[in-house]
């Protein structure tokens, strides 16, 4: 039996709607394709999925990886679908939270290079753990190197050691400007 509204309209689904859903399906089949194996067995998908993914990864851009794809979607809508979502979503806000560290600790070096002692105070204040004159040391080399416009790699080090001591979780501090 059909489903009506209150009308007498027989009730379809929107097509627009499902072939929307089955286009961000298959940017999610996409995505697991650029995933490690570890990550998939780790996401619960079962092991005929993981071998239709393997193959699928070993395909050269053709029909016949499309038509994969495809098979890939439907067994995906059929298993797993919702924790392979989740995990992608998850590993998504993940990267983008490393993102978001990395360029701290880039504005960071930047300042502490173009400002010397005067960032370097804040910096301290928000991290009381770091070892003053080991970053003191490395910020007048990489101030230096800036100077003479010499690759020493102090710049290197010391954005080594700010990403070190943020990860640390001595003290977070957001960038001011």
């Amino acid at each position: 039996m059909r489903e009506v509204d209150e009308e007498g309209f027989a009730v379809r689904p929107n097509k627009s709607a499902q072939k929307r859903e089955m286009a961000a399906i298959r940017k999610l089949v996409v995505s697991l394709l650029e995933c490690g194996e570890g990550e998939w067995a780790r996401m619960g998908l079962d092991a005929d999925l993981q071998e239709g993914l393997r193959l699928a990864r070993g395909m050269k851009a053709s029909g016949a990886r499309n038509r994969q794809i495809k098979f890939l979607v439907r067994r995906l809508q059929q298993n797993g679908l919702e924790a392979a979502r989740a995990w992608m979503e998850r590993r998504d806000l993940l990267q983008a939270e490393e993102r978001r560290r990395f360029h701290q600790v880039e504005r960071w070096r930047d300042r502490l290079v173009e400002e010397g002692d005067s960032a370097l105070g804040e910096f301290l204040d928000a991290h009381p753990g770091a070892d003053r004159q080991r970053l003191r040391a490395l910020v007048r080399a990489a101030r230096k190197e800036l100077r003479e416009q010499k690759r020493t790699g102090a710049g290197r080090k010391l954005f080594r050691l700010l990403r070190e001591i943020s990860s640390d979780g001595a003290g977070s501090a957001t960038l001011k400007g």
